[in-house]
């Protein structure tokens, strides 16, 4: 009896009361956004590696430069181009006019063991900016009393005279069919002193042919015998042959880039490819950079020093803007 009342008896002892849970169980919101933060920074960063990894577009211009053995002889900043006229010509104390004048100080110093009469200005791939390059420096090349030649060899895509508001009616290619090459009348004087373009003329169905002929030749000798200076604005390197055929005429090779859209297989081909010609590149210049970005942003102050107050009377200490274009920007012509 006492044996069948033990095992009757019930052997559960309470602990603790029984009470309903205040917070849910799931879901946890707390711990739940923690590991959805923690998953998004990975996949995100996972993602920038994989887009840096497969972008070979030139980010790092001193590293290029290292790699490629160019020295890089100015950067230009990104700026409004349309229906405007250059503006080493409407905004001459510009932050960019003032770039383009320390590149114009820079190419001089890359040519001092070997005189430049005469320089090629050619990029890797089309929509460089190579032509508005080409017209600005020529502007601050005969701002600085250099006598100066604009030559648009570019006889696929000419954009010399559209910049600098020519007529393309009468041009380089008028003169391959002449028995004996005669410049008189058509080089074409512009707003710039000591500037003056030879235009492309009427384009012919073979460019390469006629640039690299005995004719060309003697354009190229008769322009630099009235001229301190030739520049020749030509097709993409890697595009078209114009650029290799014309290169090892002349006394340098500038190449212009467009940093973040031109490839750096691209600016390396075009080197390799001018070299193995035997022209002589002398740099390269950095076109539309944005300066906001960090890579840039040393080259930023240089840009902020002259934007500060790139107006000023002399003699005051405040801003006078000079709206681009008007007749008093056109006036402030600084060599």
């Amino acid at each position: 009896m006492r044996l069948a009342e033990a095992q009757t008896t019930s052997s559960v002892t309470q602990v603790e009361p029984a009470e309903v849970p205040v917070d849910p169980v799931s879901p946890r919101a707390g711990t739940n956004t923690i590991l959805a933060a923690i998953v998004g920074v990975l996949l995100a960063g996972g993602v920038i590696f994989l887009i840096e990894a497969l972008d070979d577009t030139l980010r790092d211009p001193e590293e290029a430069s290292r790699q490629l053995g160019v020295p890089i002889l100015g950067f230009i900043a990104r700026y409004n181009t349309a229906d405007e006229p250059p503006i080493t010509m409407s905004e001459p104390r510009a932050p960019v006019a003032e770039a383009f004048r320390a590149l114009r100080t820079n190419i001089q110093f890359a040519s001092v063991d070997r005189s430049l009469h005469s320089l090629l200005v050619t990029s890797p791939s089309p929509a460089d900016g190579k032509s508005t390059v080409v017209v600005n420096l020529g502007v601050v090349m005969a701002q600085g009393g250099r006598s100066c030649v604009l030559l648009d060899s570019d006889l696929r895509r000419p954009r010399v005279h559209k910049l600098l508001r020519l007529s393309n009616r009468r041009g380089m290619c008028d003169l391959f069919v002449q028995s004996q090459v005669n410049l008189n009348g058509s080089l074409q004087k512009t707003e710039v002193p000591n500037l003056y373009v030879l235009t492309s003329g009427s384009l012919p169905p073979n460019p390469s042919e006629l640039l690299g002929s005995e004719k060309m030749l003697e354009i190229l000798h008769q322009i630099g015998a009235q001229s301190d200076l030739l520049i020749v604005d030509s097709p993409p390197v890697l595009a078209v042959t114009d650029a290799s055929v014309l290169a090892p005429r002349m006394d340098g090779v500038l190449l212009v880039v467009k940093p973040g859209v031109t490839k750096f297989m691209a600016v390396k081909q075009a080197v390799e490819q001018l070299r193995r010609v035997g022209a002589n590149v002398i740099g390269i210049v950095l076109n539309e950079v944005e300066f906001k970005r960090s890579r840039y942003y040393y080259k930023s102050y240089y840009y902020t020093y002259y934007d500060s107050n790139p107006y000023a009377e002399p003699g005051t200490g405040n801003g006078r803007k000079v709206k681009r274009g008007s007749k008093q920007a056109a006036k402030a012509k600084v060599p």
